[in-house]
């Protein structure tokens, strides 16, 4: 039993050694690199000023902007396609196109993308496309509704859409956003769409306003221009539901006016958010990241040579 015990405490013994050393080996080495650090910290201050500098000449302030519209007269896949065209354009470095758009600066734009807003309330109440409802219910037979709200063909039906542009340094409306509104709203066949649109528009707004103004006769007639004893059950009661009639014109009125400013154009500019400046995190930022890259490879470097003299000596030992 005795030897069993010293056994096991010469075992133990011989771990806790090991442990030992293995800490005294890793703080040794974390020493080492301290002090080597020490030695070269001219060149370590050197790269970092340098890795600076790159970053303050390379990097460019990203700027987002973004751009919330409304497709009309069935335009979504035109829109999609529009803005698929212009992003490869700006890939090919196609000065001409941009010149012909009357954009300056477009080597300065770095992206433009597409997305839908995720309104699937709106998709599905949507009184232009009435089976929409329908459509919903047939692809959410699987029942994964959030599959299908982020699919490209329902995303691309939804009414607000946003135009979402990457650039480097500031712009204004007019350099860039307002000539690729006007590139988006000159198609003929959607143009032509547009004014037989707003021409019955305006047909039904008349239309409207001769309603109520018959209504607004028939009400002075019946209320002013016959005595009390003179007017019937039937005619009193006529008065209340007149003025129901009445108020629904002007409720339909109000927005037969909404459509007609909405629907004015192609592709209608709701809003425009301008020079959204994009900061990176800490360790993204190029003026953190360079000088890191730049003393990283430093030591890497340093010590692999370091290793492959060290190997080179062995071998010819």
């Amino acid at each position: 039993m005795s030897t069993n015990s010293q056994d096991q405490e010469i075992d133990l013994g011989q771990v806790f050694s090991k442990i030992g050393g293995f800490f005294t080996k890793l703080i040794e080495r974390f020493f080492d690199f301290i002090f080597f650090l020490k030695k070269k910290i001219l060149v370590i201050i050197v790269l970092f000023i340098t890795g600076v500098v790159l970053a303050f000449l390379i990097d460019f302030k990203v700027y987002k902007h973004e751009v919330s519209v409304i497709p009309n007269f069935g335009s979504n896949e035109y829109l999609y396609k529009k803005i698929e065209q212009i992003n490869a354009k700006l890939k090919e470095n196609d000065s001409l196109f941009f010149k012909q758009l009357g954009i300056k600066r477009y080597d300065k734009i770095k992206e433009i993308e597409i997305d839908a807003y995720p309104a699937i309330y709106s998709f599905v109440n949507n009184k232009d496309q009435e089976n929409n409802f329908d459509f919903i219910k047939l692809m959410a037979e699987d029942g994964n509704i959030e599959k299908i709200m982020k699919d490209e063909i329902t995303s691309k039906n939804y009414y607000h859409h946003k135009i979402a542009i990457q650039t480097n340094g500031v712009f204004n409306k007019e350099e860039f956003i307002t000539p690729i509104l006007n590139y988006l709203n000159s198609n003929p066949f959607f143009e032509t769409q547009k004014q037989v649109y707003q021409k019955n528009l305006k047909e039904k707004i008349s239309l409207n306003d001769s309603l109520i103004n018959q209504i607004d006769n028939l009400i002075l007639l019946l209320s002013t221009n016959s005595s009390p004893g003179s007017i019937s059950i039937s005619e009193k009661n006529s008065i209340p539901e007149l003025i129901e009639k009445k108020d629904k014109l002007i409720i339909e009125k109000q927005k037969l006016l909404n459509y007609e400013i909405i629907n004015n154009q192609i592709i209608k500019e709701e809003s425009s958010i301008l020079n959204i400046r994009e900061y990176k995190p800490l360790l993204l930022n190029n003026k953190v990241l360079f000088p890191l890259i730049l003393i990283l490879i430093y030591l890497l470097s340093y010590f692999l040579l370091a290793t492959y003299k060290k190997q080179s000596e062995r071998i010819k030992k």
